[in-house]
């Protein structure tokens, strides 16, 4: 027999072996023998005389039921306030109160679904376009699909537009997918508008020029009278800057509907400089103070040998070697190549019949799905169509080993991005590859569902916070909390109608935690309460139970989000020892086992920035050039500042590189007391903040913000720190948490942003307040926790009661398998020696009546 104790507070299952102690004496092995001589029923002789001796042990057993009995139940209540404990974090902290939902005025134009990061606001804007992908196909038909329509591989690509390329052509390509990596991107010198057109442009004579410097010649470009769409206003000021027969300006409209004008040279020997005219105004563009200078470009094909691209006109071509004598030709745009990777798939065609091509297509993995398309009887085309909607999916093809039966490949469905117009009109413009837009709002997928005519009433997409999903988790604690309360109840309560009590009355912690969970929601039990529960629909019914009126909720939690989340969430404030510190600390959490009350927070150190301050300068420039580098752990940025230039300029420049290199350090021209001085700061605060600086230039007449040239100095800031309620608090930035083992503050940590601190300062007391929500998790957690909680001490001490009882059931075990033993052994003898009498007496009897 073994009594088995449990060690988890988690477990429900009996903590006991069942144990059947019968009088036949379960201690040792059955009996199976009687008094065959004497005709004695020895088997129940020996059980009767086992039952006495194992009396002690049924008793041990007896107590260890009972025992188990009550620590089921214990578990039951400990897995019920783990289950309030879990549901009331859910809700117990400002953060967690961030479910949002969004609603279309417009749900048949567009819809829209949050998530994570979701604010509320509103966008209002128009549908102009959806998304749609390319579709091209062949200007002719063919009999079958067993026609041949291609005599060599096909080479395609999906993507290769969006970096300016406008044609493609391969040659000793193998069959597969080929990188094509433009390094450097070729383009000219160029100009952009400021101003949105819309509509038409109209031209006079009185706004008809533009003044420029183009490729260093100075040009008048005077434009043609007309009213003009954006397509036909670029036309006629290309048309317009033709000179000597060559044409020396595109123009174009960017996704946002302004001018674009770009040199048709291509390369460092292009620029341009707008210098003045009469239409500047009109086409939203400005005077230039320096000329844009393009650049060369530099392209790879397969990691092959890079090739240079360098003052070409817009619309040429450049041929690529790549590796075993391969190369692509690609067309050059008219704004030249953006740096970019794509696929090029050299596709082998085999028998060249349509429905080869058709599967050789569809099984190269290249983002086209080609189909026949029988367009009568006896007549098939060849269609192709981009997987990928938008520009960026536009397909582009070298069709020269296409056969002349299915003509030439059209595009039938030009590949087109979705727009919309924020604002209505004359609002702004932004462009998606898919019909699902992100990043305009932040945490919001808007999904366009259909376009708008022009005139429509704008669409709003509207986030707000999200009450129905809230009013759900408040539900699943209430649920959680009445579950508890009714087992509580039933175990340790009185039932009056059948006038029997629970098993576990009497115990006064039971009491106590039913009463604690009551009195958050009723108002009774100091700090833990709230006496504004009823206004956001909980209330205490006069059966112990707590009920959850949603309307009430709803309408509380929309007219006022804020002060409801506030009503269940963990909070507090510092009341500050002087008006210096007013506001110098704030909640950033709470464990569920911190204590309510007020705390002195005593600051011995503030926390700081990283920062380097650079020489004052009377004349608030650099005497000679100087490169200054920032790095930050794997980042780094530099600026390079030129001789004479100012140290507004220089923050300016340090201020782009390091926001483009994504490092979290500021640069500013501070006015200080003799001139001024540059200042690096990072944007963080502690000894996490860190960076280093090196420059190439130092001494007077520099900025000052490197000690020696070309050495890295570092610069670290200062985590916070300080006690709270007397208690050391480890700092981390302008965090300071008190440790989870201290019984009153269990981890409060605390924002602290007083400055300038170095000594031991008392900054005021913190009051803290769980909230609705903390309040139950810190009833809950004063019962569940696995080093402090009531429930759990009463659980490990029966299971303590249970090993005992075990060794005490254990010890009686040899001695009853002993005695009984010994019993059989006695019987046994007697029987053995019954028998020997026995044959004595029929021995006897036989020499009797032999006698004469």
């Amino acid at each position: 027999m073994t009594i088995s104790s449990t060690s988890g507070t988690s477990s429900t299952n009996s903590a006991f072996s069942s144990l059947n102690v019968s009088p036949s004496g379960s201690s040792g092995p059955a009996l199976s023998f009687n008094g065959v001589i004497s005709g004695t029923n020895t088997q129940a002789m020996i059980q009767a005389l086992m039952y006495a001796y194992e009396t002690p042990q049924i008793n041990i057993q007896n107590q260890a039921n009972q025992i188990n009995a009550n620590l089921n139940d214990y578990q039951t209540l400990s897995a019920d306030l783990t289950s309030l404990q879990t549901a009331a974090d859910a809700i117990s902290q400002s953060y967690l109160w961030n479910a949002t939902t969004a609603t279309s005025s417009n749900p048949a134009v567009a819809t829209a679904t949050t998530g994570s990061g979701a604010q509320q606001g509103t966008l209002v804007f128009n549908v102009n376009q959806l998304a749609q992908a390319e579709v091209m196909a062949s200007s002719s038909t063919v009999s079958s699909t067993s026609s041949v329509v291609a005599n060599g591989p096909i080479l395609m690509s999906v993507g290769a537009q969006q970096y300016g390329v406008t044609s493609l052509a391969g040659s000793g390509l193998a069959t597969g997918s080929h990188t094509v990596d433009i390094s450097s991107a070729l383009s000219g010198g160029s100009a952009s508008g400021t101003t949105t057109l819309t509509g038409t442009t109209s031209i006079t004579s009185a706004n008809d020029t533009i003044t420029a410097y183009v490729n260093g010649a100075l040009q008048t470009v005077t434009i043609a009278s007309g009213s003009y769409t954006q397509s036909q206003l670029a036309s006629a000021i290309q048309a317009a800057s033709v000179s000597s027969g060559t044409q020396t300006l595109q123009a174009s409209f960017n996704g946002s509907g302004q001018l674009q004008l770009n040199t048709s040279l291509l390369g460092t020997g292009s620029s341009l400089q707008i210098t003045g005219g009469t239409a500047l105004a009109t086409l939203g563009l400005a005077a230039q103070t320096s000329a844009s200078v393009g650049t060369a470009g530099s392209i790879t094909l397969d990691g092959g040998t890079a090739v240079a691209v360098n003052n070409v006109q817009a619309g040429s071509t450049v041929a690529v070697a790549g590796p075993s004598s391969s190369s692509v030709t690609l067309g050059i745009g008219q704004t030249g190549l953006t740096s970019g990777t794509f696929t090029a798939n050299e596709i082998s065609t085999g028998g060249g019949s349509l429905s080869s091509v058709v599967s050789a297509i569809n099984n190269a993995s290249a983002g086209v799905s080609a189909s026949a398309v029988q367009t009568g009887t006896g007549s098939y085309l060849l269609q192709l169509s981009s997987q990928a909607t938008g520009t960026a999916g536009a397909i582009l093809l070298d069709s020269s080993n296409l056969s002349s039966s299915i003509g030439t490949m059209n595009t039938i469905t030009a590949p087109q991005d979705a727009q919309i117009q924020v604002g209505g009109t004359g609002g702004y413009l932004v462009n998606s590859s898919s019909n699902t837009l992100t990043g305009v709002m932040p945490g919001v997928s808007i999904n366009l569902l259909s376009a708008q005519t022009s005139g429509s009433s704008p669409v709003s997409i509207s986030v707000t916070p999200d009450g129905n999903t809230m009013a759900g988790l408040v539900q699943s604690m209430v649920t959680a909390a009445n579950k508890a309360l009714t087992d509580i109840n039933t175990y340790a309560g009185y039932n009056a109608a059948t006038k029997s009590a629970g098993p576990l009355m009497g115990d006064p912690n039971l009491n106590a935690i039913m009463t604690q969970i009551e009195g958050v929601v009723a108002g009774v039990g100091s700090s833990f309460s709230s006496t504004n529960a009823s206004t956001v629909g909980l209330n205490l019914t006069s059966t112990g139970q707590i009920t959850f009126d949603q309307t009430a909720f709803l309408s509380a939690y929309q007219a006022n989000p804020t002060a409801v989340t506030n009503l269940f969430t963990q909070g507090g404030t510092l009341t500050p020892s002087s008006s210096t510190y007013s506001g110098t600390a704030s909640l950033v959490s709470a464990g569920d086992g911190t204590q309510p009350g007020s705390y002195p927070v005593v600051i011995t150190q503030s926390a700081t920035q990283a920062n380097d301050l650079g020489l004052v300068s009377s004349t608030g420039t650099i005497t000679n050039a100087e490169t200054i580098t920032v790095s930050s752990g794997s980042l780094s940025a530099s600026y390079a500042a030129t001789a004479g230039e100012s140290f507004s300029s220089i923050a300016a420049g340090l201020n782009t590189a390091l926001s483009t290199a994504g490092i979290g350090v500021g640069a500013q021209d501070l006015s200080v007391s003799g001139g001024s001085q540059l200042s690096l700061t990072s944007g963080t605060y502690g000894s996490a903040a860190n960076f280093s600086v090196t420059s190439t230039a130092v001494g007077s007449g520099q900025t000052g913000l490197a000690a020696t040239a070309n050495t890295a100095q570092s610069f670290t800031g200062i985590d916070v720190a300080g006690t709270i309620n007397g208690i050391a608090a480890t700092g981390s930035g302008q965090t300071l948490t008190s440790p989870y083992s201290d019984p009153n503050l269990g981890g409060l940590a605390l924002n602290v942003t007083a400055a300038g601190i170095t000594s031991a300062t008392d900054i005021g007391s913190f009051n803290y307040q769980p909230g609705i929500a903390g309040g139950m998790a810190f009833q809950a957690n004063g019962a569940v926790s696995p080093t402090s909680g009531t429930l759990t001490d009463t659980i490990q001490n029966l299971n303590s009661q249970i090993t005992n009882l075990q060794q005490q059931y254990n010890s009686y075990t040899p001695m009853l398998l002993n005695e009984q033993k010994m019993l059989q052994q006695e019987f046994s003898t007697m029987e053995t020696q019954m028998s020997g009498l026995a044959n004595q007496g029929s021995w006897l009897a036989s020499q009797i009546k032999n006698l004469p």
